[in-house]
């Protein structure tokens, strides 16, 4: 029996639900055609000129990405801009590529869900309510109250991040904590209304991150790919489990890591 995307297309928006993206994203099938056969499936966090390479050397049928290869209009689709390499060279390989992004980031299990898990998080919450009972970010508790640096160290290891940036008193006692995956600097009056003890993000623009310093409330900040790459690895497993379930043969890879082409440079 065959397989088509639009029958992939159905199970991703039973998990990451459309109607939750952002008004300004772009998200669903952004290249190829909902008719066309899936055979094989490649999870990854960006479709990158590596990626599609990969996707093409494996006998990928479908991309499903957290940020989208397409973002802003284009007039033309050439192979003089880094995007129009990109599109080309998929639709040349019959490669589709479908994108779940903010509705991902909100959605029950998605990237925001995944990281407070990891981060140890207990009686997880919305950090603010939206429709559908979603929203960015999360807030909850931890087990038993720790010192700020402590907690971080215990943070690094479960992400395997390269380094935590933060602000606060390393002595601080951290009970409640916020999070956002990704770009979480728009969240940083959300958790400071919320109560929180400590705010963790992928990244923050400096200045927002300036007003943290006359509060009471720390902020860390762990790298974008360190904090979204984790829920990529959940959903292959998602689906795979409904593969399971439906008994679609189906294989379903992840993309090579290239959060390894991001250096730091050793002292």
């Amino acid at each position: 029996m065959s397989y088509q995307v639009n029958d992939i297309i159905k199970l991703m928006e039973e998990i990451a639900p459309p109607g939750l993206a952002e008004s300004w994203d772009n998200v669903g099938l952004l290249v190829g055609s909902k008719n066309s056969d899936v055979n094989k499936i490649m999870i990854t966090l960006d479709v990158t000129a590596d990626v599609i390479k990969e996707a093409v050397e494996k006998k990928v049928d479908l991309i499903i990405c957290h940020h989208p290869v397409l973002f802003h209009p284009i007039k033309s689709l050439t192979d003089s801009s880094v995007t129009g390499l990109q599109i080309t060279a998929l639709i040349r390989s019959g490669i589709s590529v479908y994108v779940a992004h903010t509705n991902f980031d909100k959605a029950q299990g998605g990237t925001d869900d995944r990281l407070a898990e990891l981060l140890g998080i207990k009686e997880i919450r919305p950090l603010s309510m939206e429709r559908e009972n979603s929203s960015f970010g999360r807030i909850g508790r931890l087990p038993k109250k720790q010192t700020l640096e402590a907690y971080l160290k215990q943070v690094r290891n479960a992400l395997n991040a390269d380094k935590v940036d933060y602000i606060g008193d390393p002595e601080k006692k951290i009970e409640v904590v916020a999070s956002c995956a990704g770009a979480g600097g728009d969240l940083i009056q959300s958790a400071l209304e919320a109560g929180a003890d400590l705010y963790i993000t992928g990244e923050a623009k400096y200045h927002d991150m300036l007003s943290v310093l006359d509060t009471d409330m720390a902020m860390a900040v762990l790298g974008h790919h360190t904090t979204e790459y984790p829920a990529m690895a959940a959903l292959k497993q998602r689906l795979q489990n409904w593969f399971n379930v439906l008994q679609y043969d189906i294989e379903i890879i992840s993309s090579e890591d290239y959060g390894k082409c991001f250096r730091r440079l050793k002292e």
